[in-house]
């Protein structure tokens, strides 16, 4: 069940790179990039409070903001430089290489915890980055893109550390209040981060504040929800290999959106991705079943 609860989480998030590229992709574009971050965190941190108050309120335990807080900081960091990147380079590249996140979080648990992944799950590993090699398709980029593309590395890295974070701390805490603080403290970190990075702009139209509330909505409240429920119960790289289907989701959507045409070259390393995840996904139950 969380395994399927992570597929259509890829889905949805893989659809947010082509509505980014859209509400961010150029000097005239209705949002200015990190202002974006802050006001779907900000949507989406109120509505779940909303949620929380219904309920009875929210407590707030020293262990629990700890624990959020560190997850917050990593998640905030990500999405600023993700989000910086999204507006240099294409949705397909910037899906890509989010999706490196699949190669860092086993080198992070290896390096820092001792965690060896299982045999299926390295050879998925491989695959599924072969195949994201394939997808990028290997064009030349310009200065602009360049530096996008690294940004857009960077947060796979920072990503990856949140999964790691995420997938120790989430068995301590109910998945809602955690939630909480992990969206309060991104859109914090956001609002902060702002005014020394850029010149903000809103343009409060219907289809920007359409896009937003997808994004805060179901991108972020749903999708981390989902995510923070899901690492109670799976590994850090099981999480990592099923990202890997993020980027084939986020070109599908590139193509369907906004018009980002898929080569021949480009399905195959979908394909690619496909199979990486299956490998991993198969033989690690199988393994399960023979132990």
């Amino acid at each position: 069940m969380a395994d399927l609860a992570l597929v259509v989480l890829m889905a949805v998030w893989g659809s947010t790179f082509a509505i980014v590229r859209v509400l961010v992709g150029s000097g005239s574009s209705p949002v200015s990039p990190i202002l974006l971050v802050a006001v779907r965190m900000a949507v989406a941190f109120a509505l779940l409070l909303v949620f929380l108050a219904l309920r009875g309120g929210i407590r707030l335990s020293r262990d629990l903001l700890r624990d959020g807080l560190v997850c917050a900081v990593f998640l905030g960091a990500g999405f600023l430089l993700q989000i910086e990147g999204q507006h240099r380079t294409t949705a397909s590249r910037s899906g890509f290489l989010t999706g490196l996140l699949v190669v860092f979080v086993p080198l992070i648990e290896l390096v820092f915890f001792k965690k060896r992944p299982s045999t299926p799950q390295i050879a998925g590993v491989v695959i599924a980055v072969f195949g994201m090699a394939v997808l990028s398709g290997g064009g030349a980029a310009g200065n602009a893109q360049l530096v996008g593309d690294l940004l857009t590395f960077g947060c796979a890295v920072v990503f990856a550390i949140h999964i790691v974070i995420l997938g120790r701390v989430a068995p301590r805490h109910d998945v809602l209040p955690l939630l909480a603080v992990q969206l309060g403290g991104t859109c914090a970190i956001a609002a902060i981060c702002g005014p020394f990075v850029e010149a903000h702009r809103f343009q409060a139209d219907p289809r920007t504040l359409a896009a937003i509330g997808y994004l805060a909505i179901f991108a972020t409240l749903f999708a981390f929800g989902v995510q923070t429920w899901a690492q109670r119960k799976l590994s850090s790289v099981r999480f990592a290999l099923i990202s890997a289907l993020e980027p084939v989701f986020a070109a599908l959507w590139a193509a369907l959106l906004i018009g980002e045409r898929l080569s021949a070259l480009e399905l195959s390393g979908g394909a690619l991705i496909v199979l990486g995840v299956v490998t991993g996904e198969v033989g690690t139950a199988v393994r399960a079943r023979s132990s």
